[in-house]
């Protein structure tokens, strides 16, 4: 269900003037940036008791006996030597900026049960991992995740070897889109047993040519007024294009090529928003990337539901597993793909050689859709070399439409023990 924003508490800082007093601040802190650096860099050999220094020469975290660094939480406004204060918020996101930058080896622990509010998109480095397991993590600030990778390299190495573990993310702002996560152009990357709080305009996970990702056991919940219109994914997988990942286009064009994502595992999951999950595409404009596909796609075990679009919606994929995973979409568009609880549609042209070999399993699952439960279609002359759909409950208003699935979608088909139902 949609969360049920109540605001939690009184707010650990004053507001009073913060605009102009932030103006004042950026000058402060580049001074100190200047004058004796930013970051002590985590990387040395530390020992228990040894600090990891941020800005305004204020402690970011301590090295514990386990060689971890626990993160120096700020719960109220931060008052310098010089006598300048500097809200809590933005503390905490220089901070945890220091703690989680650079690409050398380091785990970063936000204690349990700490609050930490932030105003800034925090840019983690390569080789880090994030223990959060009992701690709320929120972004104050309108149009701005927590979590987001500056992508520095194609051909999946802007970023490697990054865990995020446990924890409650969430957006303050309940209308305004972003990425709560957003990581790009990067490999081996599990995101576990995280919390996450968007809205129904913003995905609470981004990933934008990823490799070798896992997203398991979390909780992507939305919170604010729903949109009938709206087809943001909770969770997303993209195609990175000026169009799909206008994030990505300030770092350079390199980065919005049409890179693809591969081997991305989404296990055990409860997803919700506008749309559940979607594989995506871009065919806009002159429709330059629209034959650029997905492979390896694994989505097994998952509660997946869109309140106004799809609840699952795989978009030119190669390979996919679909499997044991409830799927329900309650748009009222009903006569659109919009209101089909599992979209799987080929909307562009494969290489011939690769799309050969393509192979699809939607298996085990029990799907609710209005127009269809589950649909196949191709919107071009490609197809599946096989699609295995067995073993379904697909639901639908009308029985007849619980399940469609087009020859035109797959060379071969394997269409056994499907159940239909009326909705």
């Amino acid at each position: 269900m949609p969360v049920d924003n109540t605001r939690e508490g009184e707010m650990c800082m004053k507001r009073e003037g913060r605009w102009q007093r932030r103006l004042t601040l950026a000058a402060v802190l580049f001074g100190c940036v200047l004058g004796w650096g930013m970051i002590a860099s985590p990387a040395f050999a530390a020992q228990a008791g040894d600090t990891v220094m941020a800005g305004w020469n204020r402690v970011a975290g301590t090295y514990n006996a386990q060689g971890q660094i626990v993160m120096n939480v700020c719960t109220e406004d931060y008052q310098t030597k010089s006598g300048t204060v500097i809200e809590a918020d933005h503390v905490n996101s220089n901070a945890l900026e220091a703690l989680c930058s650079g690409d050398a080896q380091k785990t970063i622990v936000i204690p349990a049960g700490s609050v930490v509010e932030l105003m800034n998109v925090v840019h983690p480095g390569s080789n880090t991992t994030i223990i959060a397991d009992g701690a709320t993590l929120i972004m104050n600030e309108a149009h701005k995740g927590i979590l987001a990778n500056r992508p520095k390299a194609v051909n999946y190495q802007s970023l490697q070897n990054v865990r995020i573990q446990g924890g409650t993310w969430k957006l303050r702002n309940e209308t305004d889109s972003c990425s709560v996560f957003r990581f790009s152009h990067g490999s081996d990357l599990v995101i576990d047993g995280v919390t996450i709080v968007s809205n129904y305009e913003s995905h609470a996970i981004a990933l934008v040519a990823m490799k070798d990702a896992t997203v398991q056991n979390c909780m992507l919940q939305v919170q604010g007024r729903k949109n009938s219109n709206s087809v943001e994914e909770a969770l997303q997988i993209d195609v990175a294009t000026p169009k799909t990942a206008p994030a990505l286009v300030q770092f350079g064009s390199r980065y919005v090529q049409g890179q693809t994502c591969k081997n991305i595992r989404i296990l055990n999951n409860t997803i919700e928003g506008s749309r559940g999950l979607g594989v995506n595409f871009d065919g806009s404009g002159a429709r330059k990337y629209v034959n650029q596909f997905h492979d390896k796609i694994t989505i097994i075990g998952n509660t997946m539901t869109g309140y106004s679009a799809e609840g699952c919606v795989i978009y030119n994929t190669l390979n996919a597993v679909v499997k044991d995973n409830v799927i329900t979409s309650h748009s009222t568009r009903r006569k659109k793909s919009y209101s089909v609880g599992l979209n799987v549609t080929i909307q562009g042209k494969a290489q011939k050689k690769k799309m050969k070999k393509a192979k699809l399993l939607v298996e085990g699952n029990t799907i609710y859709g209005v127009r269809q439960g589950m649909q196949l279609v191709s919107m071009t002359s490609s197809k599946y070399k096989k699609a295995t759909v067995r073993n379904n409950q697909c639901y639908a208003p009308k029985k007849k439409e619980a399940l469609r699935l087009s020859k035109g979608a797959a060379k071969k088909i394997v269409n056994v023990k499907n159940k239909l139902y009326k909705r």
